[in-house]
């Protein structure tokens, strides 16, 4: 997988979440993964997922989560642990793609 051109099929991907209003991407939590694959110009297929939910409900705070890896790669299994005691989740992963994750708010 090349990286330079992964991290730019992403980023393409990511500005349609980038560009919503607020408002309508809060309508996308709690959908699940958005995938679709996408061709890099040098003809390489990537699978990208895209998962919305709540950091902030209160002030309606949205976290946009993404993953890309080459769509020729197998997946690898990654595994998340929630510890009770202190709410928070410890996550494991392959590291065979790139991985991205950022925020808006009512404001941004």
């Amino acid at each position: 997988m090349n990286k330079e051109e992964a991290k730019s099929v992403l980023n393409n991907e990511l500005d349609r979440f980038r560009t919503m209003s607020h408002e309508d991407l809060v309508r996308t939590v709690g959908d699940g993964v958005c995938t679709t694959e996408q061709m890099g110009i040098s003809g390489e297929k990537y699978l990208i997922k895209i998962k919305t939910k709540w950091k902030k409900r209160k002030k309606s705070i949205v976290r946009i989560s993404a993953n890309i890896r080459s769509a020729d790669e197998s997946p690898q299994e990654s595994s998340t642990w929630n510890i009770p005691i202190l709410n928070i989740a410890i996550c494991r992963a392959s590291m065979s793609g790139l991985f991205t994750t950022f925020t808006r708010g009512p404001s941004d």
